[in-house]
C-alpha cells in the first residue's frame, strides 16, 4: 500500500507542477493581452479555480515525505516515545480534518457534476466540478497516507524526520 501511495502522490505532484507552468503561461498571455491589445481573456477565473486544485494535488506528497511545516519547539526535547506520541496525535488530527473535508464536500462535488457547475461571467466560464473532485480525491488519499503513517507509529516504525531522535537522521560517523 505504501508504494502505491508513493507513486500516486508523485504523479499528483507532477500534474500540479505541469498545471502550475500552464497557469504561468495563462497569466503571461493575460497580462500581455491586457497591456498590448486591451484584451480581457478571463485568466483570473482560471487562476482562482486552479490554486486550490494545485495545493490539494501537492499536499499528499508533502505529507508523505515529511516536509509539511511543523513547529518542533516541544518535539525536539522529547524522547523517542514522546515523538511517536506527538506524531500519532498529529496523524489522528490529520485524519479527522481530511475526513471532514471529504465528507463535507462530497455532496457539493456530486451536485456539481449533476448540474455541470461553472464559475465566471462573461469572457470565460470555468468548470468547478473537476476542482471539487480533485479536492475530495486528494482528501481521501491524504486520509490513507495518514492512516498508513499512524499504523507505522503503532508498529514502532515511525519514519517521520526526527521521530527516532535528534541523531537518528544523521549518518553514522558524521561527527555532527
Amino acid at each position: 500500500m505504501g508504494k502505491l501511495l508513493d507513486r500516486l502522490s508523485n504523479v499528483l505532484s507532477t500534474i500540479a507542477a505541469v498545471w502550475l507552468i500552464l497557469i504561468a503561461i495563462v497569466i503571461f498571455f493575460e497580462v500581455t493581452g491586457r497591456g498590448l491589445f486591451d484584451l480581457f481573456l478571463g485568466g483570473d477565473e482560471i487562476v482562482t479555480n486552479s490554486i486550490p486544485a494545485i495545493v490539494f494535488l501537492q499536499v499528499p506528497l508533502a505529507i508523505r515525505v515529511g516536509s509539511m511545516l511543523r513547529t518542533t519547539i516541544v518535539f525536539d526535547h522529547l524522547g523517542k516515545q514522546g515523538r511517536h506520541f506527538i506524531n500519532g496525535l498529529s496523524y489522528c488530527a490529520g485524519i479527522v480534518l481530511f475526513v471532514a473535508i471529504a465528507v463535507g464536500g462530497w455532496t457539493d462535488m456530486i451536485r456539481g457534476w449533476e448540474i455541470g457547475e461553472y464559475q465566471g461571467i462573461g469572457a470565460l466560464e470555468v468548470p468547478v466540478y473537476p476542482i471539487r473532485t480533485i479536492i475530495i480525491f486528494s482528501a481521501i488519499l491524504i486520509v490513507l497516507i495518514y492512516a498508513t503513517m499512524l499504523a507505522r507509529v503503532f508498529a514502532g516504525r515511525d519514519q517521520t524526520p526526527g521521530a527516532q531522535g535528534p541523531d537518528a537522521d544523521e549518518p553514522e560517523g558524521s561527527g555532527a
